[in-house]
């Protein structure tokens, strides 16, 4: 990091700078290289790929110089005109797991009264994402800090991808978003040596020959996808220990799912750990059963049983998951991973459900908790026109492993504040965990009628109308039916009639069972929504 860097930035380097530093850092002890992962700092070899001036929206975007000679010759890092600043390695994510220190050296002119904080960035999913610490500062000199992992609260540094300095607060830790110059030298995570024989890690774990994806010294539990159907159990073939006098035992797995283990035993026997990979089906076996709705009562977005409407984007630009279009038993099928929440939209030709009665989709997860649905009507004047727009969001435990038919009552977005089904225009599904959810999806539409009537033959099956029928209003059935009975979703009886009509009168809104018994003694079902 020395003139090379000077010679790349100079041209874009021109602003007119503050006070600023006329010497450097002193400089870092010196450590293993397997004891340190450095970020910036010419002291150590620095990890690749990395971007020292991402765009995140902060002032002194473009600004930043990675190659400030402060007359010494030995570069730093400048931060001019700065609120607050990220470095990205994205592409180079770093295990700081078994780090036990950030190291950081900031320098920011004398008379400054103002707070430096830094976090890491992780996104592994383990203790939270960001911590932000403040950094003491020396005004006037160089401050050389090393925060101990343990003020990060939690933070597992398992998959390091960002580090942030946010310096948007006065001394005294009240905001100010007046920007100023700061100068950086030195970021790197370290940790003391260790003692020869007191190491139980592991240096490599691999299955079936190849490294296991994510794997870090110090992550002890993995996670490991197999297609559905998979019925070979993959094998630890390598459990490699970070000291060779260690010792390690492998106990495979023995059914899937299932889970294999290594312990390792550091060469003193004192200590030990336990490494586990989990092993679990991370795709479905067989396609989403078939819905049987009449294509007639049908408005389809995604099912190759039904003719589809237009939909734009089934992944807009704004979302924060990643959608590859997949075949599951020869089926066409959404496949999400990444999920934290993805849009789905229809705005060039908007969706007219308001005679519809239910929202259906069918997913199948391997490790979300929750699954959301949102549904947004834009009114009939576009995204936040004149008219606004309406929406709600709906919420439904997930069982892992499984196809689920979510036949969602439209009366149950109302009730959770939607106005409108006139002018549908985006769905938008997210997952619980967030940024984790693996999903597949398929038979995305709206009907007017309920999966109860699925067994029953059409051209026999009774037909009643309205559906939804408001409260007060009669229900009338076709003229095959001799007598109707209106049960709770428990198949409780709530009220009857010896003919093929009904009178909704004292019925809450809500949804309910019809049974009508047919003139040649057979009986079928349909679901019935009472507005």
């Amino acid at each position: 990091m020395k003139s090379i860097f000077t010679l790349l930035f100079a041209s874009i380097f021109s602003f007119a700078l503050q006070a600023q530093p006329t010497d450097n850092a002193g400089n870092p002890p010196s450590r293993e290289a397997a004891d340190v992962i450095s970020i910036y700092g010419d002291t150590y070899s620095t990890i690749s790929n990395v971007n020292y001036d991402p765009n995140w929206g902060q002032p002194g975007f473009t600004l930043v110089n990675p190659a400030y000679d402060p007359g010494t010759g030995d570069v730093i890092l400048a931060y001019p005109n700065f609120t607050y600043q990220g470095t990205e390695f994205i592409d180079n994510s770093q295990d700081a797991s078994l780090m036990e220190y950030l190291h950081v050296d900031i320098w920011v002119a004398a008379g400054t009264d103002r707070l430096v904080k830094i976090t890491p960035i992780d996104n592994s999913g383990e203790g939270p994402s960001e911590v932000l610490v403040e950094v003491p500062l020396n005004p006037g000199a160089w401050s050389s800090v090393d925060l101990p992992k343990s003020v990060f609260g939690g933070m597992s540094w398992n998959n390091v991808i960002q580090m942030k300095f946010d310096g948007q607060f006065n001394g005294d830790g009240s905001a100010n978003t007046t920007p100023f110059d700061i100068y950086v030298d030195n970021i790197y995570f370290w940790k003391e040596p260790v003692t020869s024989g007191t190491d139980a890690t592991l240096a490599d774990l691999q299955v079936d020959g190849t490294t296991i994806p994510g794997f870090g010294s110090g992550i002890y539990s993995y996670n490991y996808g197999l297609p559905g159907g998979t019925t070979d159990i993959p094998m630890i073939t390598a459990a490699t220990p970070t000291d060779q006098a260690a010792s390690t035992v492998i106990t495979q797995a023995s059914s899937l799912p299932g889970t294999a283990t290594v312990a390792v035993t550091s060469g003193n026997g004192l200590i030990e750990s336990v490494y586990s990979v989990n092993f679990y089906f991370d795709s479905p076996a067989e396609a989403a059963p078939d819905p049987s709705e009449q294509e007639i009562n049908v408005i389809s977005l995604f099912s190759d049983l039904y003719t589809d409407v237009t939909v734009d984007t089934w992944h807009t630009d704004w979302s924060n998951s990643a959608i590859e279009d997949v075949e599951i038993a020869g089926n066409p099928t959404k496949k999400y991973t990444a999920l934290g929440f993805n849009g789905i939209e229809t705005v060039s030709v908007p969706v007219d459900a308001s005679e519809m009665v239910f929202f259906n989709m069918d997913i199948w997860s391997p490790n979300m908790t929750e699954f959301k649905i949102k549904l947004v009507d834009f009114l009939g004047d576009g995204y936040g026109g004149a008219n606004g727009d309406t929406e709600a969001e709906l919420t439904f435990p997930v069982t892992q492993g499984e196809w689920m038919t979510l036949e969602i009552p439209l009366s149950d977005f109302e009730s959770a504040g939607m106005t409108s089904f006139s002018d549908v225009n985006q769905y938008i599904i997210s997952s619980v965990p967030y940024g984790q959810g693996i999903l597949y999806v398929d038979n995305v539409y709206f009907s007017k009628l309920g999966s109860a009537t699925h067994d029953l033959d059409t051209k026999t099956a009774f037909s009643m109308f309205p559906n939804p029928v408001q409260v007060g209003q009669w229900l009338h059935a076709s003229e095959n039916v001799v007598d109707l009975e209106l049960l709770n979703l428990n198949g409780q009886l709530i009220t009857s009639s010896y003919s093929g009509e009904m009178e909704m009168t004292g019925i809450q809104s809500g949804l309910y069972l019809i049974k009508a018994t047919l003139k040649d003694g057979r009986q079928q079902v349909q679901k019935l929504v009472v507005k």
